[in-house]
């Protein structure tokens, strides 16, 4: 029984003791936050009763300034009437020792009136000076004490500003000393962050670009001439297809033909691979082969871009084509021969990776292959040399030339971004298919940053 009253007891003071816990946490976290808002209110009163401040100290400098200004001018016009008084002043002492009793019993009379006339100006006009000297000494003595009112609400807001700037909060206090204390390690971070490009453009070229190059190339098949051929090129293919043969192509570049064929639609290129026949986008093709009797003949261009042009590769019994499944629109081939279409990985290679393509597409003879580029394509036959070339201008090759990436040959073109950091190299024997003109660069930047790493992984898996 007391064993049981005691797990009773002790079940019920952790339970009690969970509830303090948590009525602690919650009142303390509401204290908390409570005063980190009052704080904040505070701060944002302390604040803006400082920025009023400043606003009011402003506004009574510029009006203490321009009140100088006036005073600086009513005091030089008040100088101004003072000397103009004197002068005044002494006119009207000659004129009346000119006219001493001499000049009255024996004097010029026209002589006399002039000087009285003059006398009765210069009376008009020492009248005059004196008002305009009384109305300047009540305007200066008014500007006075504008003056004096605007220096004690300057000395007044000044002494509320500096009251109010000396009346930070602790936290607001704790905050701005705690900056001042990392403020050196974030700057270089944050330099660290931005120079990492450059630092990393560095490495990659000087350190990882001569390493990279030194590898082994890497090749799909004998290094030995092969028999490919091209047989015609142009924006518009005219393409004749014998009586026992039959074209397969893409929907989208069929121009015309002669109305002899038998159409339907293939859903595989090569049903034995159907994932690689789906992966290379062969799926879903038309496949024409004329009726009984003579060939005939098709016309193939792309109806989407007109500046792609075409080729066709005739690849012979016993021979393969490494080809981008993305450049290839049509095959021609023999009724009763199949077309294989097969992927060759390449995981283990690091220069692979480093590449950017895994998977390559072999297609193998006896066959004709069509193949699309934009403004034309461009054919190189090696024979035991080497070319270097982009990338992304590679359509296709015998499977006898090796291929391995390399550095550019140029530090600050990759820097600035106008070259990529790798570079392919052929070396070996046998056709290279090559692209006219590469893509368009600015439009590729210009992709939201997932088409772009949908493309990078297209090209990673031979797409």
């Amino acid at each position: 029984m007391h064993a049981l009253l005691l797990r009773l007891a002790a079940a019920l003071g952790r339970r009690l003791a969970l509830a303090l816990v948590i009525v602690a946490a919650a009142v303390g976290v509401r204290l908390l936050w409570t005063a980190l808002a009052e704080e904040t209110v505070r701060e944002g009163e302390r604040r803006a009763q400082v920025e009023t401040g400043r606003r009011e100290e402003t506004r009574l400098l510029a009006w203490r300034a321009e009140l100088a200004e006036r005073l600086a001018a009513a005091r030089q016009d008040l100088a101004e009437q003072q000397d103009r008084l004197r002068r005044t002043g002494r006119v009207l002492a000659a004129l009346e020792e000119a006219a001493g009793w001499w000049q009255r019993w024996f004097g010029d009379p026209a002589q006399a009136q002039l000087n009285a006339e003059r006398r009765r100006r210069m009376e008009e006009m020492q009248a005059e000076t004196r008002r305009r000297i009384a109305v300047a000494e009540a305007l200066i003595g008014s500007l006075d004490g504008e003056d004096s009112q605007a220096g004690r609400a300057l000395a007044r807001v000044r002494r509320e500003l500096a009251a109010a700037e000396a009346g930070q909060s602790p936290f607001w206090r704790r905050l701005e000393a705690a900056w001042t204390a990392v403020r050196v390690p974030v700057v270089v971070t944050l330099g660290l962050v931005f120079a990492g490009p450059t630092l990393w453009a560095t490495f990659a070229y000087f350190v990882l670009g001569p390493w990279v190059a030194r590898g082994r190339p890497w090749r799909l098949g004998p290094a030995a001439p092969d028999a490919l051929r091209l047989r015609a090129a142009g924006v518009a293919l005219r393409l004749p297809v014998g009586a026992a043969e039959r074209l397969w192509l893409k929907p989208e570049y069929l121009h015309s033909s002669e109305d002899v064929f038998r159409r339907r639609t293939r859903w595989l290129l090569d049903p034995s691979a159907p994932l690689t026949s789906l992966a290379a986008g062969w799926h879903e093709v038309h496949e024409l082969r004329p009726d009984a009797g003579a060939g005939a003949e098709v016309t193939l261009a792309s109806r989407e871009d007109s500046q792609q042009e075409l080729a066709a590769v005739e690849v012979l019994a016993g021979e393969v084509m490494v080809l981008s499944p993305r450049h290839v629109v049509a095959v021609l081939a023999a009724a009763a021969t199949p077309v294989r279409l097969r992927a060759r990985w390449h995981v283990t290679s690091w220069q692979a990776w480093v590449g950017g393509r895994l998977r390559h597409f072999v297609w193998s003879g006896p066959c004709v292959l069509v193949v699309t580029a934009r403004r034309g394509i461009r054919t190189e036959f090696l024979a035991g040399g080497a070319r270097r070339v982009q990338p992304d201008l590679v359509i296709g090759h015998a499977p006898g030339v090796a291929r391995r990436p390399v550095r550019t040959e140029t530090f600050w073109s990759y820097y600035r971004g106008r070259q990529p950091l790798w570079e392919e190299q052929l070396a070996g024997h046998g056709l290279v298919l090559l692209e006219a003109t590469g893509g368009p660069g600015a439009a590729a930047t210009a992709r939201r940053w997932w088409e772009r790493a949908a493309q990078a992984v297209l090209r990673l898996l031979g797409l």
